[in-house]
């Protein structure tokens, strides 16, 4: 069933890249929902959720030239849609910021701005208390990529390993941060995607 599926969405694909309109309704009606409540699970707003997916499907049809060397459809579906909703948190997070900031101005009200930086402060706190307990080698490139602002190979070539191995390394390391934070409450995870992603 799985390849039939890897299969029927590969088709769709090289027929929506000749610009068929009905393999990409077919597509659309195919995944739509599914892609909506995962969006939903993971921005917490129907209204969203359905933009952020109705925005990832148009952008199938918008680029469809370039579908027929995607080997996996549904999977780069899925993760175009997640991105999507990390965007979208990254904005919210944009957006909350600045209506912190105008509350405070146009009420006067100090303990707005305040409230925002002690959050931050206790944000930077979580983070480096995250960070030293990491193993060291995850640390060490960690702090290369996110102080250094190296690539990956930069980072392989210094300490001598594969830009596989840093990714991996970094993988581990926001996955071990993104815990800690979660573990304090998810207004802190929140925040730390918002910030370094």
């Amino acid at each position: 069933m799985k390849n039939n599926n890897l299969y029927q969405d590969k088709e769709f694909f090289a027929r929506i890249a000749k610009g068929d309109a009905l393999a990409f309704r077919l597509l659309y009606d195919k995944y739509f929902q599914v892609l909506r409540f995962n969006a939903t699970k993971l921005l917490k707003s129907e209204y969203w959720s359905e933009e952020v997916t109705q925005e990832a499907l148009l952008y199938i049809w918008e680029n469809r030239t370039t579908l027929t060397g995607i080997e996996h459809p549904a999977a780069w579906i899925f993760r175009m849609v997640a991105n999507k909703c990390l965007d979208r948190m990254k904005r919210q997070g944009v957006e909350l910021r600045a209506q912190y900031i105008i509350n405070a101005t146009l009420y006067e009200n100090k303990n707005v701005e305040q409230k925002w930086q002690l959050d931050y402060n206790l944000l930077q706190k979580l983070i480096a208390e995250a960070i030293s307990r990491l193993p060291e080698q995850q640390r060490l490139v960690y702090k290369l990529q996110q102080q250094e602002e190296l690539t990956y190979k930069e980072i392989g070539e210094r300490l001598g390993i594969s830009p596989n191995t840093v990714r991996n390394h970094l993988v581990r390391a926001f996955a071990a941060i993104r815990q800690h934070l979660l573990n304090h409450g998810e207004f802190m995870a929140l925040s730390f995607f918002i910030l370094f992603f």
